[in-house]
């Protein structure tokens, strides 16, 4: 035997993610030079390394080397105990090879991931997602599976209600979500809810936040065509009771009197007897071929008659505090020139909301349902959180009581200089207006984010608080836009997606334009004066 081995410490312990190491040392007991070459052998062999990994040493000369061990933070490495070696093999006596045992032991740790698959549920009964769980420690995994909402207005049903997950797998639940109270009629209704991942033996939890939107099971389309239905069939009652054909026979009467039995039409000679200039046809129909105007309405196109009707041009930018669609209108109809004599006055055209505020009452709104999904997002300890159960899209009571707290927060806050507090000043208290929509957009944006150049969603958010905060008056088009921006507001809040936009030129003027208007020096860059101005609800 021409060589000496010792490895110290034989037996270290490491956490993943950290170092250590252990030193080996090789002395030449024969009477000539040896190389000896190291290298490592075991399951830690991946992640440690020797170095150096070749001694040259002369007869009875001792020489060291430095093994390193680095476990990386992952499943990879298992918690425990692990064997390993260090192999000597000398150049010259290879029959001399040495292994030198040692023993490396790895500290467990926890780490899980989780996700609900969808986020948002939607049905008119219930709802279905799958629970994903992720076992990223290096130990087994051992989870349970709890949902629950804070209305306590719907019910749910998990299965598995637990799961044993083995390091660097992963393992999936089903959810079943149902509203206590089947909605008939009326508008969708959201309800928000939590999905808590707990590991055994752990008293926090992994939060899943969700929500599950109700629709009506009879949607507005089925309730308008049954009354439509309705409507035709009593319609039809009518008609067929009111002017049903009455069939009387003469035979009785000709015989009577012995006056002569008229000729068939179109079997003789003779025309019948054509009806007075003016008069009704045979079957009392008008002249012309039309038939006769039911219930006293106008006449049916045809013939001579009718009345244009003109058109509005369809700009129809609207004003400040109010709007008119940005639609073509129908006109007065001009006096009838036809045989009717009686001319109905055109359908009033459909009201459009082109303008804020939005308050109690006003129809399903996509600006709405991007307020109230901001409210809903803000952190759990905020009073003015939006949450329990709400109508998607319209101001409801819950809706605008958290309006009026956000608002009133605003102005509470102006008084230590965190915003300009001009939010009421345009706005009234539990209405969404300009001011409202503005700071509501500009939660959240630090000037980092929005430099000259950066693209991101939050130059998404700052011009669309900039198109509220100069907008006074605007266009069924106009609005269109506000509403694409609320979609990508409500699509980055409830799913992450994030629609980015360029800080141009063209949004630097916009930044100059606000800024002059506020007081502010036009830099054409957001600094925090500008984003105090915006949150504190100030507007051109």
């Amino acid at each position: 035997m021409t060589i000496w081995t010792s490895l110290d410490p034989a037996d270290v312990t490491v956490e993943p993610g950290t170092r250590t190491s252990a030193r080996l040392r090789v002395r030449n007991t024969g009477d000539t030079v040896e190389e000896y070459r190291l290298s490592l052998v075991g399951k830690p062999s991946g992640w440690s390394r020797v170095e150096p990994d070749v001694l040259r040493l002369y007869p009875g000369s001792e020489g060291t080397a430095e093994i390193t061990f680095a476990p990386p933070r992952s499943s990879d490495a298992e918690a425990g105990p692990h064997a390993y070696g260090v192999r000597v093999d000398p150049r010259e006596n290879a029959g001399a090879r040495d292994v030198v045992e040692g023993r490396l032991t790895v500290t467990p740790f926890a780490e899980t991931r989780a996700e609900l698959l969808p986020p948002a549920l939607v049905g008119r009964f219930r709802g279905r997602a799958r629970i994903a769980v992720d076992n990223l420690g290096n130990t087994p995994l051992t989870a349970s599976l709890i949902a629950r909402d804070e209305a306590n207005r719907l019910t749910f049903d998990v299965r598995p209600n637990a799961v044993q997950i083995a390091p660097g797998r992963a393992a999936f639940g089903e959810l079943v979500v149902r509203s206590q109270a089947v909605r008939w009629t009326g508008a969708e209704e959201s309800h928000r809810f939590t999905v808590a991942v707990r590991r055994a033996g752990d008293d926090t939890a992994l939060d899943l936040e969700a929500t599950y939107d109700q629709r009506p099971v009879f949607g507005n389309w089925l309730v308008v065509a049954g009354g439509l239905l309705v409507t035709a069939a009593i319609a039809f009652a009518v008609l067929w009771f009111g002017f049903s054909p009455k069939i009387v026979s003469a035979a009785k009467e000709i015989q009577a009197t012995g006056a002569p039995r008229p000729a068939a039409q179109g079997g003789g000679d003779e025309l019948p007897e054509a009806p007075p200039p003016g008069g009704p046809t045979p079957g009392g129909k008008p002249p012309g071929g039309a038939p006769p105007p039911v219930d006293g309405g106008p006449p049916p196109a045809g013939g001579d008659g009718g009345a244009d009707e003109g058109a509005g041009d369809g700009s129809g930018g609207g004003a400040t505090g109010g709007g008119s669609g940005g639609g073509a209108a129908p006109t007065d109809p001009g006096p009838g020139t036809g045989d009717g004599g009686n001319q109905q006055p055109p359908p009033p055209p459909a009201s459009t909301k082109t303008l804020p505020p939005w308050v109690q009452g006003d129809p399903k709104d996509l600006v709405v349902e991007y307020a109230q999904e901001r409210l809903a997002a803000m952190s759990g300890t905020n009073p003015c959180r939006l949450t329990g159960s709400w109508s998607r899209g319209v101001i409801d009571r819950a809706t605008r009581d958290a309006i009026a707290c956000y608002q009133r927060a605003v102005v509470q806050d102006a008084e230590n200089g965190k915003n300009s507090g001009e939010i009421l000043n345009v706005d009234t208290e539990g209405t969404l207006g300009r001011a409202t929509l503005t700071s509501l957009w500009a939660q959240g944006i630090t000037p980092d984010e929005v430099k000259p150049g950066s693209s991101g969603m939050e130059n998404t958010q700052l011009m669309a608080a900039f198109w509220w905060a100069y907008n006074r008056s605007s266009s069924d088009d106009d609005l269109a836009k506000a509403r694409t921006r609320a979609q990508y507001g409500i699509d980055n809040l409830r799913t992450g997606k994030v629609t980015a936009t360029r800080n141009s030129s063209n949004v630097q003027d916009h930044i100059r334009q606000y800024q002059t208007a506020v007081g502010l020096p036009a830099t054409g860059t957001v600094d925090w004066p500008t984003l105090r101005k915006m949150v504190g609800g100030s507007v051109m």
